[in-house]
């Protein structure tokens, strides 16, 4: 009998030995994201790192912030704790027995679909939607001020959102995405995709060389940013599974998954270098991990090949030369012009009045340029110092004339943007805090 009950449990102990190895990958964190609609009485609060307790949990579902089914993301980032919520820019820290919020600012709305990651010591938070668009804005937050720092890049693309967003170093991925400006009813999908290089800031197009890409749109499907792969949620033909970037290799990977379902709706997922897991409402875990019989289970669809970081334009290298020159010419017509306008204009000082055609403010094509810079300003609310930023006035000295600038800049902005979309691009309004100052709402 004794035999019997040493074999017993010597073979339930080989059954437990996979499971445990499995959990002590993920004792430790890189993200962990957590599902705001689940409920979670049941939930095995042990079988989560050390550290995230159910108080935690429970206050950050029920945080007033929250204003999005899409999943809470959790950093341990310098000794702190930090909750990232979707479409906010809240910047929640918890101290102990509450969550703090280190944002400062009032504005929220642009960062749907959010891509938030740590670099360098650095929080990022990249893309997705917002403001009836999808875009790629790279935004860094600033601890010292409590707000969040547009990057300045080169050669963004414009309504682009991926849906693959993967950091490698100085690399980030964004492929498989869309196109998306609801005003004038664009939805087209982007079967490659597009690479951001933090060395020189710069953007570029990549091309995902595998035939069998799917027709379906992958914007609902998740995606998980692993330290050497990204997985995102695929389906490819009738089979769906997971499409893994080999951030090391640049090269696709797909393996058909039963557990699709379990990654997609979680409760708390956890990630750790190549591993992560998903608990259901329950505690109940299933892994991810892309590295175990990886040769068994992936097979290779593709490779990711990257193009030169400057657009053609479909024009061939002869074009640009004459392009070129005739740049030049204008060039020069345009000083000698200007010296010879220059002794009457400083002798003639230029009228406060305003002009009767707003619409001719500067040439239409500054109005323009005007109006995709507001557009793509990520805080709605700005005072007037910042206004005067945007429309490219505050150098001016003369605060009589800057005001006069102003107005005309205002009037022609929304004069052109109601032609545009029906309504007025830029609304003055008071502050809540101070009826005496006077702020502007840039309402897209």
């Amino acid at each position: 009998m004794k035999a019997v009950l040493f074999f017993v449990v010597l073979f339930f102990s080989f059954l437990t030995l996979p499971a445990q190895s499995d959990w002590a990958s993920v004792d430790k964190f890189d993200w962990i994201r957590i599902n705001p609609k689940e409920t979670y009485a049941a939930f095995a609060w042990e079988k989560l790192p050390q550290g995230i307790t159910q108080a935690m949990v429970e206050s950050l579902v029920a945080s007033p912030y929250i204003s999005s089914a899409d999943p809470i993301t959790l950093f341990s980032l310098k000794d702190q704790l930090l909750a990232l919520l979707p479409c906010r820019f809240e910047v929640l820290k918890w101290t102990g027995d509450r969550w703090e919020n280190l944002y400062k600012g009032t504005s929220s709305g642009f960062n749907c679909h959010p891509h938030f990651f740590i670099r360098e010591g650095n929080l990022y938070s990249i893309g997705r939607y917002g403001f009836w668009q999808g875009h790629s804005e790279l935004l860094k937050f600033d601890f010292v001020k409590g707000i969040w720092d547009p990057v300045s890049v080169v050669s963004q693309p414009q309504y682009y959102t991926g849906v693959g967003i993967f950091v490698d170093g100085d690399r980030v991925f964004s492929i498989l995405g869309e196109y998306i400006h609801q005003p004038t009813q664009l939805f087209e999908s982007e079967k490659n995709g597009y690479l951001f290089d933090f060395k020189n800031r710069s953007w570029r197009s990549l091309h995902l060389d595998f035939p069998e890409k799917s027709e379906n749109t992958q914007w609902i499907l998740p995606s998980f940013d692993l330290k050497d792969y990204g997985i995102q949620l695929y389906q490819l033909k009738a089979e769906i599974g997971l499409l893994l970037v080999h951030k090391k290799e640049n090269g696709l990977y797909f393996a058909q998954e039963n557990d699709f379902g379990k990654f997609r709706t979680y409760s708390v997922a956890v990630a750790s270098g190549n591993s992560a897991v998903f608990f259901d409402k329950y505690g109940d875990p299933t892994f991810l991990t892309p590295e175990k019989d990886f040769e068994e289970r992936f097979k290779k669809v593709g490779q990711i090949r990257f193009t030169k970081s400057s657009p053609s334009y479909g024009l061939e290298e002869w074009s640009f030369t004459i392009l070129a020159a005739l740049g030049l010419l204008f060039a020069l017509a345009g000083i000698i012009w200007w010296k010879k306008n220059l002794k009457s204009k400083e002798e003639e000082p230029e009228s406060l009045e305003l002009p009767t055609a707003i619409g001719t403010v500067d040439g239409d094509e500054d109005i323009v340029r005007m109006v995709a810079r507001l557009l793509g300003h990520p805080v709605a609310l700005i005072d007037v110092h910042q206004l005067d930023e945007l429309l490219g006035i505050a150098g001016l000295e003369s605060l009589d004339y800057r005001r006069v600038r102003r107005s005309r800049y205002i009037k022609a902005v929304n004069q052109q943007y109601q032609e545009q979309a029906g309504k007025e691009l830029i609304v003055r309004t008071k502050s809540e805090v101070d009826k005496r100052i006077i702020l502007y709402r840039i309402s897209p």
